[in-house]
């Protein structure tokens, strides 16, 4: 268990608040990370109090602690560690167009979770490669520099997992990735075999095969074959599906509930 700080500066007291209103709810910390979808190793640092815990943290917290939101949100800028190089500038996430804009969001990004080291951000990344993909301490300094661009929405996805950011974020990150000019691999050239030109599946025809599915899609329609962010309407949890797979049928993986599109009808083109 972390220790607990004297709160005299502003991350101690955000943490000295953090612990009260958990206090207040009769949870314990491994009950509060399972109730807001994060790990018992991000409650302990937030309440820790060495040092500022990105905003999404504290949110999540507050709403399920029943921590005013001004307040929290008050506390958590205040909680800035004193002394330290000046923040990255970078606009909103919702104002990013160009590729310069993406990396300083990403850059502010690494700055507002804690400055994590590259082996912790290695660490964080691993644990969902298999989701999204590997993230090298290499990669993640060239892209915290802003000395490497973002080869994929994937790999988009494994950085902000090392930065600790929530996957319900996940797709404001996509579309802000899309406006800076970034693009998802074209399909496969169809084959001689494929009888023919097929035209790319469209979001508007994906997008309603999936809530015919019991899907309900959080951003763009990124290809057949790459997962897609969508919340079960049966548990009302946030994972992600390749459209590919739910066209042939499979299931919810944190309710089991089944996925299946009852008639796709031909291919749209």
């Amino acid at each position: 268990m972390a220790p607990i700080l004297t709160p005299n500066h502003g991350a101690g007291l955000l943490a000295q608040e953090l612990r009260r209103a958990r206090a207040r709810r009769d949870l314990s910390r491994p009950e509060l990370a399972h109730k807001i979808g994060r790990s018992l190793a991000t409650v302990q640092r937030a309440e820790a109090g060495r040092i500022r815990p990105p905003w999404p943290v504290i949110r999540d917290i507050a709403s399920v602690c029943g921590l005013d939101l001004d307040t929290a949100e008050d506390l958590w800028r205040k909680a800035g560690r004193p002394g330290r190089t000046r923040r990255t500038e970078a606009p909103l996430l919702s104002l990013v167009r160009t590729p310069g804009d993406l990396a300083a969001v990403l850059r502010r990004v690494w700055e507002d979770n804690g400055a994590p080291s590259l082996r912790t951000m290695e660490a964080r990344a691993e644990r969902l490669a298999r989701t999204y993909a590997p993230l090298s301490r290499m990669s993640a300094w060239r892209i915290r520099e802003r000395k490497q661009t973002l080869s994929s929405l994937n790999q988009l996805y494994a950085y902000l997992t090392a930065c600790d950011v929530a996957e319900e974020d996940f797709p404001a990150w996509a579309q802000a990735w899309r406006r800076a000019g970034h693009h998802e691999e074209r399909p496969p050239r169809p084959t001689a075999q494929s009888g023919g030109p097929r035209r790319a599946t469209s979001f508007e025809r994906a997008a309603a095969l999936m809530r015919q599915a019991g899907l309900l899609p959080c951003e763009p329609f990124p290809g057949r074959h790459v997962p897609w962010a969508a919340r079960c309407r049966s548990c009302g949890k946030l994972s992600r599906f390749k459209f590919s797979q739910v066209l042939e049928g499979t299931v919810c993986p944190v309710c089991h509930h089944p996925h299946a599109v009852m008639d796709a009808g031909p291919e749209e083109g």
